[in-house]
Formats: C-alpha cells, structure tokens, sequence
C-alpha cells in the first residue's frame, strides 16, 4: 500500500500513523477518543547505532540509510525531545498507567531529565541483556540496553514481581529496522501493567514490533512512525498477521 506523511491507518485493532510523535495534533488525530494504557517505546538514542563489523565500517557514508531522528544531540536537546513526545501523549493517557523507554546509557541521563520535566513518575531503570554485543567505537563492546520504566499520576501492576533485569537474544542481524526489538522481549514487558483490550501507544513504531506484540497479546496498538518505507512494512506485516487489510481513515 502506498503511504504518504500524514496518512493514517487503521488494521484489526490497531492504528499507525505516519508522520511526527512531537507534532500534538498529529498525535491527536491518531489516537482520537481513545485511553493509552502503557508507552511502550525505543526512540532515536541520539547516537549512532550499528550492529557489526561491516556497518561499523560504513558510519559516515552519506548515502547509508539512517533511522529517522537518530542523528547526535546534545543533552539539552535530547531532554527536550522527550518532553516533547510524551507531552503530546499526556492528554490521552489512563488514570493509571505505565512507561517503558528503551536508551542507550549516553543520552539516559537526558531522557530521565525529560521524563520528570514533563511530570512523569521515573521508578526504575531496567537491563535488557543480550546474548551477543553490538558494535562501538568504545573501549568495551555494549550488550545490554536501558529501559526508563515509570508513569504518569497513578499506576498499577498486572503481574508482580518481574526482575529488573532481563536476559533474551537479540537477532543476530535485523532484515526490517537496524534496532529492531524482539518481539518475545516486548511480550515478557506489555503484560505487567496491561491486560487484555488494553491500548499500548508507541510514538517510534519503526517496523512496528510493538505492534506485533500486541496483536498477540490481546492488546491495542496505536503507533506513529515518521519513515513512510518503514509504515509500509508495518502494514505488510500486520497484514500478515491479523489476515485483515489496513485501511486508510483519514
């Protein structure tokens, strides 16, 4: 299906939007009259990301394809395009509610900050451990990610008692999006603050794994994704899944 900025698209019980997470009345339109129950995001680290040797040599290629607002920031601006994506989102959110953003630990510093600028509750910081390390020009190669894990007013757990430190694979080489999470990873987060019919927003859909995930939890997606090829890719593989059509609403 072609996509253009702007379209957004409704397939089973989800919703993607294509366009801007800070733009509040894009965001409005995407979600409506609808209640977030949980923000299950991986924004832009505002670092450069690569996952082996072969990409580590192409940094600096221009003609390298890059993920959609991952060039570098300083920490001011890193703190304000937080609070400029979750203060779009704030309006929409349940009474209770819950927050997890995937980082890198660079710019985590700036998220937290943005986190608690825009009111939001930070609780705990997460590990996820991967089983193999992704490339840096660091001394010692990085095999974990930060996941910022808090909330908006009130909160309430669905399952009790999680670790906060999580051991699952990462894919040996992402074929859809250069950070793509794993789905069963985004499963083992989603239920412990949603149940089922619950609506998970997700401002950085990318190739639209939160999604996935939902679908197979019972769950409600509402994502927005600023790269038009990877909206399509979220639709190919929603498609697929749900056996629906994705329909443009607007």
């Amino acid at each position: 299906m072609k996509v253009n900025k702007g379209d957004i698209f409704t397939i089973g019980n989800h919703t993607v939007g294509c366009g801007d997470s800070t733009d509040r009345e894009f965001v409005s339109k995407v979600i409506g009259k609808n209640k977030i129950r949980a923000i299950v995001t991986d924004p832009p680290y505002g670092v450069a990301y690569v996952e082996n040797k072969k990409d580590f040599l192409k940094l600096g290629v221009k003609d390298e394809k890059k993920i959609a607002g991952d060039h570098i920031q300083s920490d001011s601006e890193y703190t304000d395009f937080t609070q400029k994506y979750l203060g779009a989102v704030v309006p929409y959110l349940e009474d209770y509610n819950a927050c997890y953003i995937f980082n890198a630990d660079l710019m985590y510093p700036s998220l937290r900050v943005g986190m608690t600028n825009r009111g939001f509750y930070y609780s705990q910081m997460l590990i996820w451990v991967k089983n193999q390390p992704v490339m840096s020009r660091k001394d010692y190669l990085s095999q974990y990610e930060l996941i910022a894990y808090g909330w908006f007013g009130k909160h309430k757990t669905e399952r009790s008692k999680s670790k906060n430190v999580i051991y699952h694979p990462r894919p040996n080489k992402s074929k859809l999006h250069p950070t793509q999470k794993p789905i069963g990873l985004l499963r083992r987060l989603i239920p412990d603050n949603t149940v089922i019919g619950d609506m998970v927003y997700d401002p950085f859909l990318g190739s639209g794994s939160t999604a996935i995930a939902c679908e197979h939890l019972g769950r409600k997606c509402i994502g927005i994704e600023l790269d038009v090829k990877y909206v399509e890719i979220i639709l190919q593989r929603l498609e697929k899944l749900t056996g629906e059509k994705a329909i443009k609403s607007n």
